[in-house]
């Protein structure tokens, strides 16, 4: 496999992505125990499998990237291989096999269920895999790019067991109503100053329809409330963590909270390391001297973001001013924040965080923490702020009916004018201002807002559903807010950061690097000049997507590459997908605040494993 490109972690249309743990028993019989406090289990599984053409197949059990392969053979094609128990597997089905850069292979993740056989296409080809013996119990299928452990392989030889996957989370999807985050009312005002309180701590909530699950949010709520702040007016956020010592997944109680596209000084930003220990209250101050947006804030500690997020850490900052007020777009009630993340839940409706580097993603999708929800509208316009708030996950946004929605902006704001499309990609952290026009629809119909990229129970986001009808006043201007355009020849400096990792660097303990290190918060790797404008080059050395965050500013993309971007993407940015084995260039100001800030992945667990630089403005 070696010399090969690798499609590795993200679904695609036509890459179906499921999970494979060979586990088997001591001496073969089937079953998994514990090895006298070793931590390894023997005997050996078989897996077989069946493809329409020719192909090999090859597994990375962590430690060798071929361990083992088989090629299909036979009429029908059928290929066996045997291996040892006690480990996760890795598949790979590899396609033109030395035909150089051209040779692909994807990954092919199965789960198991005794005898579990699945159908699946990948590339075209039709693969049934199973795991024929041992008749494993105890196992479950797991959503994509999630690693099961073994029962018996971890903590010293302890016989644990495999999570049991609630798969029936999605089953019936647009039975419960959307809910919309509260906005939340400033505790003071002064002539300059909203001030807010917010109480971080663990509650337990309803998600799946008569289960309870315990999360962590701010006022005890997933998302948390929406903060609605001026520009020119100065927010005050004072958080008070509730947390224990030690919370969900085993994550640290300590938070960094990050106001996520907040142009705020060093001291305001959340660095990683800036924590809030259980029981303490921090104040944050937000100039909001920046272009209205749509923000969001989150927790932001270093090596523990992602199952921070994961239970629940996240909340919208809505910024508007007078300009956005006389545009007469939908507002108040057709107004909607939707932010979309994905999850996974045990029987019981308990959350499950896997900590799985490649990412973690989940087989049940939430709007505003509500698995698949409907929403019902009238037939007239509605203002959407959508948020990909999911730890991994990229979505492509569509509406089923195929109608055109407006673009009206990205992170940073107004583009100059809305751009019509019929389907948006989204990656980790994105947001796209938009709005969808019912009008046309009538009284009685609906349309699903889709995820093309998705598969199965991660096809369909939410349901609209038109139960009247109103009359709509609201506008969709032709013009919004004229861009200032930034100009490459302006900037001082060209500076490159190279995103890598990947299995490879998982052999060597750090996953995920920038230039070749990992996260080192005393490092500093970059020191751009306060007023200064710079191009940052984004190189991916991997074969997974790295949504690319800089905190302390927006920028504009210069091109993804060597292309323009698209006009959805011409505007005001703070995070930009950079696809595997790409190369996007960004161009940027360092205006008002020197200090330390980071530029990271925005896929968490890449973030949390080491995918981070810190830099620091100077004046």
């Amino acid at each position: 496999m070696k010399g090969k490109r690798i499609i590795e972690g993200f679904l695609s249309i036509t890459i179906m992505a499921i999970m494979l743990a060979a586990c088997g028993g001591r001496g073969g019989s089937g079953t998994v125990g514990d090895s006298g406090g070793t931590g390894t289990t023997a005997g050996t599984a078989t897996i077989q499998g069946q493809v329409s053409g020719t192909a090999v197949i090859a597994v990375d059990d962590g430690t060798d990237l071929e361990a083992a392969r088989a090629t299909a053979s036979g009429t029908p094609k059928t290929f066996s291989m045997t291996l040892p128990t006690g480990k996760s597997y890795r598949f790979y089905l590899m396609e033109n096999e030395g035909a150089g850069n051209d040779g692909r292979i994807f990954p092919v993740y199965v789960g198991t269920t005794n005898v579990f056989r699945i159908t699946i296409d990948a590339n075209g080809q039709t693969i049934n895999l199973g795991l024929v013996n041992p008749n494993l119990s105890g196992g479950t299928a797991t959503p994509a790019n999630n690693p099961m452990e073994c029962p018996g392989v971890m903590a010293g030889g302890e016989n644990r067991s495999i999570p049991p996957f609630l798969f029936g989370a999605g089953d019936n999807p647009f039975t419960q109503t959307l809910n919309i985050p509260p906005v939340l009312n400033p505790t003071s005002r002064t002539s300059t100053t909203d001030s807010y309180d917010l109480a971080l701590r663990e509650a337990d909530v309803e998600i799946i329809p008569g289960k309870l699950t315990r999360i962590m949010g701010f006022n005890g709520l997933t998302p948390g409330p929406t903060i609605r702040a001026r520009v020119g007016r100065q927010v005050v956020m004072s958080h008070s963590n509730g947390l224990p010592v030690t919370t969900l997944g085993g994550a640290p109680g300590d938070v960094a909270i990050h106001l996520h596209g907040g142009h705020v000084p060093s001291s305001e930003d959340g660095f990683p390391t800036d924590t809030v220990p259980p029981g303490a209250t921090r104040r944050y101050t937000y100039p909001n001297n920046q272009l209205p947006a749509t923000l969001w804030y989150h927790d932001h500690l270093m090596g523990y973001t992602g199952p921070h997020v994961w239970f629940g850490m996240a909340g919208f900052y809505i910024l508007t001013d007078d300009y956005e007020d006389g545009l007469g777009l939908p507002s108040g009630a057709y107004e909607i924040p939707l932010v979309i993340q994905d999850r996974n839940f045990d029987s019981t409706g308990k959350l499950v965080y896997t900590g799985s580097r490649n990412g973690e993603t989940g087989n049940a999708i939430l709007v505003n923490g509500t698995i698949q929800p409907n929403f019902k509208v009238a037939s007239r316009k509605y203002r959407f702020r959508v948020l990909n708030g999911s730890n991994m996950r990229k979505y492509q946004i569509a509406l089923s009916n195929g109608q055109l929605f407006h673009v009206l902006g990205m992170e940073g704001g107004f583009l100059p004018a809305p751009v019509k499309v019929t389907s948006l990609v989204l990656a980790p952290a994105e947001r796209a201002d938009i709005i969808v026009d019912f009008s046309s629809l009538p009284v009685g119909s609906s349309v699903v807002l889709q995820n093309s990229l998705g598969l199965g129970s991660t096809a369909n986001i939410m349901r609209f559903d038109v139960d009247r009808v109103e009359t709509d006043t609201s506008q969709l201007p032709l013009e919004l807010r004229p861009l200032e355009k930034l100009s490459a020849s302006q900037a001082v400096r060209t500076r490159s950061f190279t995103f890598s990792g990947g299995m490879m660097g998982m052999m060597g303990g750090v996953p995920w690097v920038i230039n070749g290190k990992p996260f080192d918060p005393n490092r500093v790797d970059a020191d751009p000049k306060l007023g200064t404008l710079e191009i940052w080059e984004f190189r991916n050395m991997s074969m997974m997507d790295h949504p690319a965050h800089p905190h302390q500013t927006m920028f504009q993309i210069l091109d993804i590459n060597g292309n323009p971007p698209p006009p959805t993407h011409a505007g005001w940015k703070d995070t930009v997908n950079v696809p595997a084995m790409g190369t996007v260039r960004i161009i940027m100001r360092f205006a008002d605040y020197a200090g330390k800030y980071v530029l990271h992945c925005h896929v968490l667990e890449h973030e949390d494993n080491a995918m981070m630089a810190r830099f620091d403005v100077v004046p």
